[in-house]
């Protein structure tokens, strides 16, 4: 999907490119499922990035993952 966001650039350093795709469907509000069948992965390899993801990123639901992205200043940071 071209029109989901782009991470911002601190929180892109710290994340794999499948992890930054991942991310930008997240952040807009896609479900697991959503993101399994959009980028042709299993449901579980789907759940595993958001996993990691909110491991690397210190968060703990998809929320404070959209609050730590609007912390980080958008796409140009």
């Amino acid at each position: 999907m071209s029109d989901l966001p782009e991470p911002p650039g601190g929180v892109a350093r710290l994340l794999t490119p499948r992890e930054r795709q991942i991310v930008s469907y997240l952040a807009a509000g896609k479900p697991n499922k959503v993101v399994a069948i959009d980028l042709g992965i299993s449901l579980r390899t789907a759940e595993a990035h958001r996993a990691r993801i909110f491991r690397k990123l210190g968060v703990r639901n998809t929320l404070e993952l959209a609050c730590r992205l609007c912390r980080r200043g958008g796409p140009a940071s």
